[in-house]
């Protein structure tokens, strides 16, 4: 495959399932899960991160269920099913605009069940949306002598635009939502096949109480692949895509496939399974045919980070958090289940599951160090002709601590300490440090605890293991000390790797770190 036969083959932003197979562009076959999935049971719910994919799997339910058997040929489903049933379907989405008041959501929903209404042959003359809503099912099933295909994508988005900025319009839109929604159990008669997705968790938002046939998969391992793009998926449908990659970009294809690896793996959506690549910076990579942080940029993590720290979270926690189901369940409020916010909005994944326990973390380098430079960009104005993510990771991986230091230390040089009493500097400091080497895309664990107390920081990479301790007013010779008569490198003894020993001193009142030694563990 030359780099122009590649040319159009990526749907970059296309959700539509008819128009991706109508181009010929790539799609990465789901429909096997989907098939099992509709016969499994009849009402779902979906969560997953914005742009993973939602819409494009709804796309394919829809033309599914419309019995348009053509579009799937060399599918899974075109030989899968044998009847090919058409329903009517009505489709959904709360995407595309911002609910601004309550009138807004209304004239939506109105907006939503004309066009519906519309494209199926039926009229609608009610102005209340719940009963517009109930008519078209009601009437659409009538006249087509089948039971109603209901999707709806983006379920949550009205309520994620108000729920830090108006509490009372978001109350208000919440009680709208679920007299709308509490249509769908009133219909039950006519309907055949409900999705529902959204980017937040339903069991405490509570607009769906009494659909109690509503079966959450998005924690299921068997649908753990569902959207995204799965580790072997990524073998069978870019391989090719991957030697043009590298060829472009003066790689071998091992190298490209591990950047890749790196940039965009790495996410987990229930106890077991393949990590599953972000749908939406892999097709823009190979698109592009170069790396980029595609998903993190096209968000707005900035304002989730301000949030964060206006509600005193601690950063230090983050990359290796255990946490029970319920809390991944939580309503995802800063105040009130930040974790589960950041979970569910992708910029936390599972990383493991022991004893009823996730372990949460990045899911990969792009998430990580686009996080974190906001977060510096909020803590420290680091100026980037100082400042360096990319020097940062170089130093780490010669083992040059000269230069990581001394990039240490320009990056904590505009951190402003002069108000802080001594446990909340100490805090910021060991903060803006993991921030500086996590920007970095480096592997860094905050607070370690070992046999005798806590590392105030690990730092791995393929060739070392580094062990951080930091003192505030104090010398570094005591840091380092405190290293060895604690014996932190215990942890470490049976990793063959060399652990590199860090003390460092910081002054409150220079802002800056002022002296650093270091050994190396024999």
């Amino acid at each position: 495959m030359s780099t122009l036969q590649t040319l159009g083959r990526y749907p970059v932003g296309e959700s539509s399932f008819t128009k991706i197979r109508e181009k010929k562009q790539v799609y990465v076959d789901k429909t096997e899960l989907l098939f099992r999935l509709t016969h499994d049971s009849d009402y779902y719910f979906l969560s997953r991160p914005r742009r993973f994919g939602k819409s494009l799997m709804l796309s394919t339910l829809k033309a599914y269920f419309e019995g348009r058997r053509e579009l799937f040929e060399g599918l899974a489903m075109y030989s899968l099913e044998k009847e090919w049933k058409k329903h009517p379907v009505i489709n959904l989405s709360m995407g595309g605009m911002a609910f601004s008041s309550i009138d807004a959501l209304r004239a939506h929903l109105n907006k939503l069940i004309d066009e519906n209404a519309f494209l199926l042959g039926v009229t609608n003359n009610d102005d209340l949306p719940e009963n517009g809503f109930f008519k078209l099912i009601r009437d659409a099933c009538r006249k087509y002598g089948e039971k109603v295909v209901i999707l709806i994508d983006e379920y949550d988005k009205p309520m994620l635009d108000t729920r830090h900025s108006n509490d009372e319009l978001h109350t208000d839109i919440k009680h709208l939502l679920r007299g709308f929604y509490g249509v769908i159990k009133e219909s039950a008669d006519y309907i055949r096949f409900v999705m529902i997705t959204g980017v937040t968790k339903f069991s405490h938002v509570n607009i769906f109480s009494g659909l109690n046939n509503l079966k959450d998969i998005s924690l299921l391992p068997e649908y753990n692949a569902l959207c995204g793009i799965s580790e072997s998926e990524m073998a069978e449908y870019f391989s090719e895509d991957m030697k043009v990659f590298a060829q472009k970009n003066g790689m071998t294809p091992e190298e490209a496939a591990l950047e890749f690896k790196r940039h965009y793996d790495g996410y987990r959506f229930a106890s077991r399974g393949e990590n599953i690549y972000n749908p939406f910076s892999t097709i823009l990579a190979f698109s592009s045919m170069m790396f980029g942080n595609y998903w993190f940029t096209s968000g707005t993590s900035m304002h989730l980070v301000e949030e964060l720290k206006r509600n005193n979270y601690d950063f230090s926690k983050m990359g290796n958090l255990r946490v029970p189901e319920d809390l991944l369940m939580q309503e995802p409020t800063v105040a009130r289940g930040a974790t589960a916010l950041l979970y569910q909005s992708g910029y936390l994944t599972i990383k493991g599951y022991e004893s009823g326990l996730y372990t949460l973390g990045f899911p990969n380098k792009e998430v990580q160090s686009g996080f974190y430079n906001d977060l510096l960009r909020l803590l420290v104005p680091v100026n980037s002709t100082e400042f360096s993510s990319q020097l940062l990771g170089y130093y780490a991986s010669r083992c040059d601590v000269e230069g990581m230091m001394k990039m240490l230390q320009l990056g904590l040089s505009r951190f402003n300490s002069m108000e802080m009493q001594k446990p909340e500097l100490e805090y910021h400091v060991k903060v803006i440090l993991k921030a500086l080497l996590m920007s970095a895309a480096l592997d860094v664990e905050g607070e370690v605890q070992a046999p005798a107390g806590r590392i105030d920081m690990v730092l791995k990479n393929k060739e070392y293991i580094y062990l951080f301790e930091f003192k505030i007013n104090s010398s570094a010779k005591k840091a380092l000390a405190q290293i060895d008569e604690k014996d932190y490198p215990f942890r470490y003894y049976g990793d063959p790797r060399p652990i590199i020993k860090i003390g460092a001193s910081y002054s409150t009142r220079y802002r800056r770190l002022t002296g650093w030694l270091t050994s190396q563990h024999n």
